[in-house]
């Protein structure tokens, strides 16, 4: 089980690396996912900048932790997550996508004009 203070110390000095990178342009400021970070620079490096364990017992779960913790700033910083809740021609509503949402406005909306697309009705857009 990993310990919570160290995964929110860890995760601070990682999003202050993330945010450098993001000043100097290596990174983009819309980055809202740790996968979508990796896209840009190799995730790995903040885990040995930031002197993570990366053996050992916990070593993985710990990663895994900080990595999500994370994740959910960087979806935060988008605004997200971002739900659709897409109005059907009967007039009944309906919450679609992930049950943990999108992690930025302009995905919600893709989904959104996806369902207006293909089914009718209507779509709204909401933070939260």
């Amino acid at each position: 089980m990993t310990n919570t203070e160290d995964v929110q110390r860890y995760a601070d000095t990682i999003l202050a690396m993330i945010k450098e990178d993001q000043d100097s342009g290596q990174v983009p400021r819309d980055v809202s996912t740790w996968d979508e970070l990796d896209d840009s620079v190799d995730t790995d490096d903040y885990f040995r900048q930031a002197h993570l364990p990366s053996a050992g017992a916990g070593a993985a779960g710990l990663r895994n932790a900080v990595a999500d913790e994370v994740s959910r700033r960087l979806t935060g910083s988008q605004g997200g997550p971002w739900g659709v809740t897409w109005t059907r021609p009967d007039g009944r509503a309906v919450e679609i996508g992930r049950t943990m949402g999108y992690a930025t406005r302009a995905e919600a909306e893709a989904v959104g004009q996806r369902y207006l697309t293909d089914h009718g009705g209507a779509y709204h857009v909401h933070s939260g």
